[in-house]
C-alpha cells in the first residue's frame, strides 16, 4: 500500500514596499481623524450642555487696574467668507460684567477704535490681550483721568451701565472695534468680575461637519490598513505529482510472452491405427 500523497501548501508572500507605504498612509490617516474627532465631540457637548441663555460663556475672570479703564486689543472684525456668514458663525456677542466693589457701578462700551483710542488717548489705563482665553495678558498704558464720564461721550456703538452684573448684548460688524470697561463715574482703581460669549449658531453644525470628517478620515484609515497587514491564505496546489519515468527496456528473449507454450513444447508423438 502507497502512501497517501500529502497536499502542498504555498505560503504568503513577505512583507514588500507597497504593503509597508499603505500602512504608513492609514497610521497617518488616523491621526488627524482623532484629532477631528476629538474637536467634533467638545464642540458637540459645549453646544449641548455649555449653553447659558443660549450664549456659549468663557469662564468667568477677574481683572483690575489701578487706572481709570480697563481695553482690549483691537477687535478686528472680517466679513468672512460667502459661505459662512458672520451673523451665522458668531450670532450675538455677549459680555457679563460686575465690579468687585460693594455698591460700585460699572460701565461696559463697545466704539470704533478711531473714536475709542482718542477718548482714552492721555488716560492712564490697562490693556488687556487675548481676551476671553486663558493666556490674559495685561500691560499699563501711562496718564492722567478722562476728560468726562464715559456714559456722556456718543461714539458707543453699545453700552450698558449700572450696578450689580451688567450685561452688553452686541451684534459684531465687520469693522475694528475696542471693548472698555470703566467705573461709570469715571473713577481710578477698575476691579470687575467678567465673562464674554456668543450664541454661536453654526456651532453645532460645526461639530458635526468634523465628526463627519473624523469619521471619513478613520475609515479610510482603517481601510488601507487592513488592507495592507491582512495576510494572503496559503494557496492548496493539489496533491504532488510524481515525474515521469520512462519504462526500463525488456529483453525480448527473456520475456514471458516470449516463451513457447506448454502445448507447443511437446514433440507430436506416431500416428495411430486407422480407423476400422
Amino acid at each position: 500500500m502507497t502512501a497517501a500523497p500529502q497536499p502542498t501548501w504555498t505560503p504568503a508572500p513577505r512583507w514588500g514596499a507597497g504593503r509597508i507605504v499603505a500602512l504608513v498612509i492609514g497610521v497617518l490617516l488616523l491621526l488627524p481623524a482623532l484629532g477631528l474627532l476629538l474637536g467634533g465631540g467638545v464642540l458637540l457637548w459645549a453646544d449641548g450642555s455649555q449653553r447659558t441663555d443660549g450664549f456659549v460663556f468663557s469662564d468667568t475672570d477677574d481683572f483690575a487696574t489701578s487706572g481709570y479703564a480697563l481695553a482690549s486689543e483691537r477687535i478686528d472684525v472680517a466679513a468672512g467668507a460667502d459661505w459662512v456668514p458672520l451673523s451665522a458663525a458668531l450670532g450675538t456677542a455677549r459680555a457679563e460684567v460686575a465690579s468687585r466693589d460693594a455698591g460700585g457701578e460699572v460701565f461696559i462700551g463697545i466704539a470704533p477704535v478711531r473714536e475709542g483710542a482718542a477718548y482714552l488717548d492721555g488716560v492712564e489705563h490697562s490693556v488687556i490681550d487675548d481676551l476671553g482665553t486663558t493666556a490674559v495678558d495685561e500691560r499699563s498704558v501711562p496718564g492722567g483721568p478722562p476728560s468726562g464720564p464715559p456714559a456722556d461721550q456718543d461714539f458707543w456703538v453699545a453700552q450698558a451701565s449700572g450696578s450689580g452684573t451688567q450685561q452688553l448684548d452686541w451684534e459684531p460688524a465687520e469693522g475694528d472695534w475696542l471693548f472698555v470697561v470703566m467705573n461709570a463715574d469715571a473713577s481710578a482703581g477698575v476691579s470687575i468680575d467678567a465673562r464674554i460669549g456668543a450664541t454661536v449658531p453654526a456651532l453645532g453644525g460645526l461639530a458635526w461637519g468634523l465628526l463627519g470628517v473624523g469619521a471619513l478620515f478613520l475609515l479610510i484609515g482603517v481601510l488601507v490598513m487592513v488592507l495592507a497587514i491582512r495576510r494572503r491564505p496559503a494557496v492548496y496546489a493539489g496533491p504532488p505529482q510524481a515525474p515521469w519515468t520512462p519504462p526500463a527496456p525488456v529483453d525480448r528473449t527473456t520475456a514471458a510472452d516470449a516463451q513457447p507454450s506448454a502445448e507447443r513444447a511437446v514433440p507430436p508423438g506416431p500416428p495411430g491405427p486407422p480407423a476400422g
